[in-house]
C-alpha cells in the first residue's frame, strides 16, 4: 500500500467516486489501483479481481447455507406443518413467526428420508383399505394396520391429502368386519346349540 500525491488521482475502485485533492488516499502495491484510505481499510485490501492483494474470503459452511439451497424453495412450518416459502419469517397458514435459521444437516436428512417414505405410506393406506373390505382379511388388516399406523403415526399425520383418514377408515372398517363375522359365528353357535341343526 503506497500513499498517492495530494492531487486528483482518479476514481476509487471500491466506492467508485473521484479521489479529490486533500482526500486521504492510497494505492494497491500489486496493481497500482487508487483507493480512498478509508475504503481500503474497510474492504481489507484491493477490489480488483485477480489482484494478489484482494482480501481473503471465507466460503459458507454447509450448515450456513439457507434451506432453499438444499434443492428446495419451501419448508414445513414448525407449528402447523404446512408448506411455506423457505425464506418466510411468518407462516401464511397459522400466522406463527418462523425463526429464520439454517437447516441442520440431521434435520435435512430426516426430512429427506420422510419424503422418500411418503409414497410408501400412501400406498400402504390404500392397501389396508382394500384389505379391510375383504371379510377373510379383516382380522389381519385390523392387527397389522393398527400396528403399522401406530408405528408410523407421526409421519402419517404430516402427509397431505387425508392419508391419516384413510388409515383410520381402514382400521374402523376392518374392526366392523371382524365384529360382523364374530356376530355371525355367535349366531350360528346359538342356533346350533338351541336347535341342534
Amino acid at each position: 500500500m503506497s500513499e498517492l500525491p495530494l492531487s486528483r488521482t482518479g476514481t476509487c475502485g471500491i466506492c467508485r467516486t473521484a479521489i479529490e485533492a486533500g482526500d486521504a488516499s492510497t494505492s494497491c502495491e500489486g496493481c497500482c489501483s487508487p483507493y480512498h484510505a478509508e475504503c481500503w481499510t474497510e474492504n481489507g485490501g484491493c477490489a480488483v479481481y485477480g489482484c494478489t492483494h484482494v482480501p481473503k474470503t471465507d466460503g459458507l459452511k454447509p450448515l450456513e447455507i439457507p434451506p432453499a439451497f438444499w434443492g428446495r424453495e419451501d419448508k414445513d412450518c414448525p407449528h402447523c406443518g404446512a408448506k411455506i416459502m423457505a425464506l418466510a419469517v411468518r407462516c401464511r397458514h397459522c400466522g406463527a413467526e418462523v425463526i429464520a435459521r439454517p437447516e441442520e444437516q440431521a434435520a435435512f436428512h430426516k426430512r429427506t428420508e420422510r419424503r422418500a417414505r411418503a409414497p410408501i405410506l400412501r400406498r400402504s393406506a390404500v392397501v389396508f383399505l382394500v384389505m379391510s373390505l375383504l371379510p377373510g382379511l379383516s382380522l389381519i388388516t385390523l392387527v397389522a394396520g393398527t400396528l403399522y399406523y401406530r408405528g408410523n403415526r407421526d409421519e402419517i399425520r404430516r402427509l397431505p391429502g387425508g392419508t391419516d383418514g384413510l388409515y383410520r377408515i381402514a382400521i374402523a372398517t376392518a374392526a366392523a368386519q371382524c365384529a360382523i363375522l364374530l356376530l355371525g359365528v355367535v349366531a350360528w353357535w346359538i342356533r346350533y346349540a338351541v336347535f341342534g341343526d
